[in-house]
Protein backbone atom coordinates (compact mmCIF):
# COMPACT_ATOMS: atom_id res chain seq x y z
CA UNK A 1 0.00 0.00 0.00
CA UNK A 2 1.45 3.56 -1.23
CA UNK A 3 1.38 5.52 1.96
CA UNK A 4 1.44 8.84 -0.37
CA UNK A 5 -1.92 7.66 -1.96
CA UNK A 6 -3.96 7.13 1.32
CA UNK A 7 -3.00 10.41 2.45
CA UNK A 8 -3.98 12.42 -0.84
CA UNK A 9 -7.17 10.14 -0.30
CA UNK A 10 -7.95 12.02 3.07
CA UNK A 11 -6.77 15.14 2.11
CA UNK A 12 -9.63 14.74 -0.36
CA UNK A 13 -12.50 13.24 2.10
CA UNK A 14 -11.43 16.17 4.06
CA UNK A 15 -12.09 18.39 1.86
CA UNK A 16 -15.02 16.86 -0.02
CA UNK A 17 -17.03 15.39 2.70
CA UNK A 18 -18.42 19.55 4.04
CA UNK A 19 -19.21 20.01 0.24
CA UNK A 20 -21.26 16.93 0.20
CA UNK A 21 -23.33 17.81 3.28
CA UNK A 22 -24.22 21.24 1.82
CA UNK A 23 -25.43 19.02 -1.25
CA UNK A 24 -27.02 16.89 1.15
CA UNK A 25 -28.98 19.83 2.87
CA UNK A 26 -30.06 21.77 -0.55
CA UNK A 27 -31.06 18.25 -1.60
CA UNK A 28 -33.09 16.72 1.03
CA UNK A 29 -36.64 17.28 2.51
CA UNK A 30 -36.42 16.99 6.22
CA UNK A 31 -35.72 20.69 7.38
CA UNK A 32 -36.07 24.11 5.34
CA UNK A 33 -32.80 24.79 3.75
CA UNK A 34 -32.72 28.20 2.95
CA UNK A 35 -31.67 29.18 6.31
CA UNK A 36 -28.74 26.77 6.26
CA UNK A 37 -27.40 26.97 2.74
CA UNK A 38 -25.14 29.75 3.36
CA UNK A 39 -24.09 29.20 6.73
CA UNK A 40 -23.46 25.64 5.47
CA UNK A 41 -21.26 26.99 2.84
CA UNK A 42 -19.25 29.27 5.31
CA UNK A 43 -18.87 25.70 7.38
CA UNK A 44 -17.68 24.02 4.59
CA UNK A 45 -14.98 26.57 3.53
CA UNK A 46 -13.71 26.74 6.95
CA UNK A 47 -13.77 23.34 6.67
CA UNK A 48 -11.87 22.93 3.88
CA UNK A 49 -9.07 25.56 5.52
CA UNK A 50 -8.56 23.72 8.25
CA UNK A 51 -8.14 20.51 6.27
CA UNK A 52 -5.21 22.28 3.81
CA UNK A 53 -3.34 23.06 7.59
CA UNK A 54 -4.52 26.86 6.77
CA UNK A 55 -2.39 27.15 4.16
CA UNK A 56 -3.75 29.86 1.94
CA UNK A 57 -2.19 28.37 -1.80
CA UNK A 58 -4.01 24.80 -1.06
CA UNK A 59 -7.44 26.44 -0.27
CA UNK A 60 -7.45 29.07 -2.30
CA UNK A 61 -8.14 27.81 -5.73
CA UNK A 62 -11.18 25.79 -3.90
CA UNK A 63 -12.45 28.32 -2.36
CA UNK A 64 -12.40 30.32 -5.73
CA UNK A 65 -14.45 27.32 -7.36
CA UNK A 66 -16.90 27.78 -4.71
CA UNK A 67 -17.70 31.29 -4.64
CA UNK A 68 -17.73 31.21 -8.67
CA UNK A 69 -20.48 28.34 -8.54
CA UNK A 70 -22.36 30.54 -5.80
CA UNK A 71 -22.07 33.94 -7.35
CA UNK A 72 -25.72 34.68 -8.55
CA UNK A 73 -27.54 31.53 -7.14
CA UNK A 74 -26.80 30.95 -3.05
CA UNK A 75 -24.93 34.58 -2.29
CA UNK A 76 -28.24 36.19 -2.97
CA UNK A 77 -29.48 38.93 -0.36
CA UNK A 78 -32.74 36.54 0.43
CA UNK A 79 -29.80 33.55 1.12
CA UNK A 80 -27.65 35.99 3.62
CA UNK A 81 -30.53 37.49 5.08
CA UNK A 82 -31.83 33.91 5.98
CA UNK A 83 -28.52 33.06 7.65
CA UNK A 84 -28.60 36.16 9.54
CA UNK A 85 -31.77 35.45 10.65
CA UNK A 86 -31.24 31.92 11.65
CA UNK A 87 -31.18 31.35 15.26
CA UNK A 88 -28.90 28.08 15.13
CA UNK A 89 -25.83 30.39 13.53
CA UNK A 90 -26.79 33.93 15.41
CA UNK A 91 -26.46 32.56 19.19
CA UNK A 92 -23.16 30.55 18.03
CA UNK A 93 -21.92 33.75 16.11
CA UNK A 94 -23.71 36.72 17.47
CA UNK A 95 -20.42 38.88 15.90
CA UNK A 96 -21.80 37.42 12.32
CA UNK A 97 -23.02 40.93 11.08
CA UNK A 98 -20.75 42.01 8.79
CA UNK A 99 -20.90 44.83 5.78
CA UNK A 100 -22.18 41.73 3.57
CA UNK A 101 -24.47 40.39 5.74
CA UNK A 102 -26.26 44.19 6.69
CA UNK A 103 -26.45 45.19 2.91
CA UNK A 104 -28.33 41.80 2.36
CA UNK A 105 -30.52 42.15 5.20
CA UNK A 106 -31.74 45.61 5.02
CA UNK A 107 -32.10 44.56 1.07
CA UNK A 108 -34.01 41.95 1.68
CA UNK A 109 -36.41 44.40 4.47
CA UNK A 110 -36.35 47.31 1.47
CA UNK A 111 -38.10 44.83 -0.57
CA UNK A 112 -40.27 43.42 1.19
CA UNK A 113 -41.57 46.61 2.59
CA UNK A 114 -40.82 48.10 -0.75
CA UNK A 115 -42.21 51.91 -0.21
CA UNK A 116 -42.95 51.35 3.09
CA UNK A 117 -40.21 53.53 5.04
CA UNK A 118 -41.69 53.44 8.56
CA UNK A 119 -42.15 49.72 8.66
CA UNK A 120 -38.31 49.13 7.29
CA UNK A 121 -37.23 51.61 10.12
CA UNK A 122 -38.84 49.88 12.62
CA UNK A 123 -37.90 46.52 11.33
CA UNK A 124 -34.33 47.48 11.28
CA UNK A 125 -33.65 49.77 13.45
CA UNK A 126 -35.87 48.89 16.56
CA UNK A 127 -37.26 44.95 16.38
CA UNK A 128 -34.01 43.76 14.95
CA UNK A 129 -31.60 45.13 17.32
CA UNK A 130 -33.95 43.53 19.87
CA UNK A 131 -32.66 40.15 18.02
CA UNK A 132 -29.36 41.07 17.85
CA UNK A 133 -29.14 42.31 21.11
CA UNK A 134 -31.03 39.20 22.69
CA UNK A 135 -33.32 41.19 24.43
CA UNK A 136 -37.15 40.31 25.22
CA UNK A 137 -38.33 36.76 24.83
CA UNK A 138 -34.69 36.15 22.69
CA UNK A 139 -32.74 36.29 26.19
CA UNK A 140 -34.90 33.40 27.61
CA UNK A 141 -32.81 30.35 28.18
CA UNK A 142 -35.72 28.27 26.49
CA UNK A 143 -34.66 30.44 22.99
CA UNK A 144 -30.95 29.72 23.25
CA UNK A 145 -31.67 25.69 24.01
CA UNK A 146 -34.23 25.94 21.36
CA UNK A 147 -31.84 26.61 18.78
CA UNK A 148 -28.57 24.72 19.86
CA UNK A 149 -28.97 21.62 17.52
CA UNK A 150 -29.67 21.71 13.68
CA UNK A 151 -31.24 18.58 12.88
CA UNK A 152 -34.39 17.48 11.47
CA UNK A 153 -36.76 19.06 14.37
CA UNK A 154 -35.45 22.77 14.47
CA UNK A 155 -37.27 24.75 11.90
CA UNK A 156 -36.28 28.54 12.44
CA UNK A 157 -39.33 29.75 11.32
CA UNK A 158 -41.53 27.91 14.43
CA UNK A 159 -38.63 29.26 16.23
CA UNK A 160 -39.20 33.03 15.80
CA UNK A 161 -43.03 31.96 15.92
CA UNK A 162 -42.47 31.25 19.33
CA UNK A 163 -39.50 33.82 20.54
CA UNK A 164 -40.26 36.92 18.08
CA UNK A 165 -43.83 37.58 19.51
CA UNK A 166 -42.43 40.88 20.52
CA UNK A 167 -41.51 42.25 16.96
CA UNK A 168 -44.67 41.44 14.90
CA UNK A 169 -43.38 43.31 11.87
CA UNK A 170 -40.25 41.82 11.85
CA UNK A 171 -42.11 38.21 12.74
CA UNK A 172 -44.63 38.92 9.59
CA UNK A 173 -41.32 39.51 7.17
Amino acid sequence: MNIGFWSSMTLVLKIFSPLVKVLRLADGEKIPSLGFIYGEILVAKNSIKEATYQMERNYEPIIKIIDEKMKGRLDAPLHIAAYFLNPFYFYKNPGMYDLEVMQAFIACVETFYYGDFDKQNEVVNQEVQQYRNKSGYFRLPLAQKGCEKKDDKFDPGLWWSTYGCETPIFCKS
